[in-house]
């Protein structure tokens, strides 16, 4: 996984001794590039929408079409 910060002050992720060590000020805005180094923890998208729960309200909601609609209406599409 592969995730940008674009403007975060080095204070906010930095320790005061990291900070001294690398010469930064604790207002210092930084540009961040996470990368994780195993695959360990990655989810697909498809996962962390289903653990999120954005879609659960859409098993309350009716059925609207069948497969035979489909099936209807690819045909009708073909001919």
């Amino acid at each position: 996984m592969r995730a940008t910060i674009d403007r975060i002050e080095a204070g906010r992720l930095l320790p005061p001794d990291d900070l001294k060590r690398l010469g930064l000020s604790p207002r210092r805005v930084l540009r961040v590039v996470l990368e994780t180094v195993d695959d360990e923890d990655d989810i697909s998208i498809t996962e962390m929408n289903a653990k999120g729960g954005a879609f659960n309200h859409l098993a309350d909601e009716p059925d609207l079409y069948s497969d035979t609609d489909l099936i209807e209406r690819n045909e009708d599409f073909v001919r």
